[in-house]
C-alpha cells in the first residue's frame, strides 16, 4: 500500500508497532483480538484489564508503562488506541482534553458528537489495528476464516447492515476497499452470499455461547446466575453496579478466579485458531495484579443533559476515559478522589 493514513499513524505513534510492550485490554472480544495480535506478532505481554470500573494491572507497573488497547485514555502520558466518540464539540475543546497520545479514528477525521455522531467509527479497534500492523510490516495476510471473529466483534455485522452508508464511507477511509488492504477479502470480496455470511456468523455465535458464564464469584462465594446471558466473549471483573466479581485476593495481590480464567482462555484459543495466530499463554497475565476501583457514571443515570456546558464541566473533573454512548449520553470514569491521578 502507498503512503497513507497508516504511515501518518505510525509516524505520530511509532510505539504501536514496537516489540515487548505491556498491554492493558478491554475485557471483551475486541480487546482479546488486539491482545492476540500484540502477543503473537510483537512479543508483548497482556499485563492487565480495564472495564471502566475496575483496573487490574501487573503489580509494580503503572499505567504510563502500558499501552491500553480498545479504549481511549484521556492522559497525555498514557498511550492508547480506541474508537469511541470522545469529543462533544470541536469548536469548544476544553484545555484538559488530552488525547494526543491516543490513536483515535474519530479524532483523525475531526469528528465530534454534536455534528458527526451518526458518522462515528462503526468497527472494532482490531480492524484499525490490523491495517496499522500490515503497514508496519509485521503482518502480511489473514486466513479466510478470520472473517468470522472480525465480523462478530463489536457487533460489526450489525453495523454493516444497520448503518450501511456510514460503514461504506469508513471502508474507503480505512482503505479496506483497496485490494492491497489486509481486510479487503473479508469485507469486499464478492464470493460471500447473504446465506454464507449468516451461516458462518451463526456458527461463530453458537461457539461464543458455548463459553457463556453460568455463575460468578463474589466475596469468596460462588453464585449461580446469568445462564441466559451471552457472555462467552467477555471477561467479567465487575458487575453492573461496579462490584468486584471473579477476582480474588492472594496476599497483597489479586488474581482472576480459575473458573473465569479457564472460560476465557477457551474463547481466546478458539479465536486464535480462526486467525491462525499462535496463542502464547505465558504472555497473558491472570494473577499478580494490583487492583484499582474506579468511579464510573453516565449522564443518563445522573439525569444530566449533554451540552457544551456540562461537557466542559465533566472535562474539568479530568476523566480517565469516556465515551459517548448515544447522541445525548456520555459514560465516563474518574480516578478515586483519594488517589493520585
Amino acid at each position: 500500500m502507498t503512503e497513507n493514513l497508516y504511515d501518518a499513524i505510525l509516524t505520530a505513534h511509532s510505539w504501536i508497532a514496537e516489540t515487548g510492550q505491556h498491554y492493558i485490554l478491554s475485557p471483551d472480544s475486541d480487546g482479546f483480538l488486539c491482545g492476540l495480535f500484540m502477543t503473537s506478532l510483537l512479543k508483548g505481554e497482556v499485563s492487565g484489564y480495564y472495564d471502566g470500573k475496575i483496573l487490574l494491572i501487573k503489580e509494580g507497573l503503572c499505567p504510563e508503562q502500558c499501552i491500553f488497547l480498545d479504549m481511549d485514555i484521556n492522559r497525555p502520558n498514557i498511550r492508547s488506541i480506541g474508537h469511541h466518540m470522545v469529543l462533544y464539540n470541536k469548536n469548544y475543546i476544553p484545555p484538559n482534553f488530552t488525547y494526543q497520545n491516543c490513536i483515535q479514528p474519530n479524532l483523525l477525521r475531526n469528528f465530534d458528537g454534536i455534528s458527526d455522531f451518526q458518522r462515528k467509527y462503526p468497527f472494532g479497534t482490531s480492524h484499525l489495528l490490523l491495517g496499522i500492523l500490515q503497514r508496519a510490516g509485521v503482518l502480511k495476510s489473514l486466513p479466510k476464516d478470520a472473517i468470522w471473529p472480525l465480523m462478530f466483534t463489536d457487533g460489526t455485522w450489525n453495523n454493516l447492515f444497520g448503518y450501511t452508508e456510514n460503514c461504506l464511507e469508513w471502508l474507503d477511509y480505512l482503505q479496506i476497499s483497496n485490494p492491497a488492504h489486509i481486510l479487503h477479502y473479508h469485507f469486499c470480496d464478492n464470493s460471500h452470499t447473504v446465506y454464507t455470511i449468516m451461516k458462518g456468523l451463526n456458527d461463530f455465535l453458537r461457539l461464543r455461547d458455548s463459553f457463556n458464564a453460568v455463575g460468578y464469584y463474589r466475596d469468596g462465594v460462588y453464585k449461580e446466575g446469568g445462564k441466559n446471558k451471552r457472555t462467552g466473549d467477555k471477561l467479567r471483573i465487575s458487575d453492573s453496579r461496579g462490584n468486584i466479581i471473579n477476582v480474588v485476593s492472594v496476599g497483597s495481590c489479586w488474581k482472576i478466579h480459575d473458573l473465569e480464567k479457564r472460560r476465557i482462555l477457551g474463547f481466546i484459543e478458539k479465536i486464535a485458531e480462526y486467525m491462525q495466530m499462535k496463542f502464547h499463554k505465558s504472555q497473558w497475565r491472570w494473577e499478580g495484579f494490583a487492583l484499582l476501583e474506579m468511579q464510573k457514571n453516565d449522564f443518563k443515570g445522573l439525569k444530566r443533559r449533554l451540552n457544551n456546558r456540562t461537557y466542559i464541566e465533566l472535562m474539568e473533573k479530568n476523566p480517565f476515559s469516556l465515551a459517548m454512548s448515544s447522541g445525548n449520553n456520555i459514560e465516563y470514569t474518574l480516578f478515586p478522589s483519594n488517589r493520585k491521578q
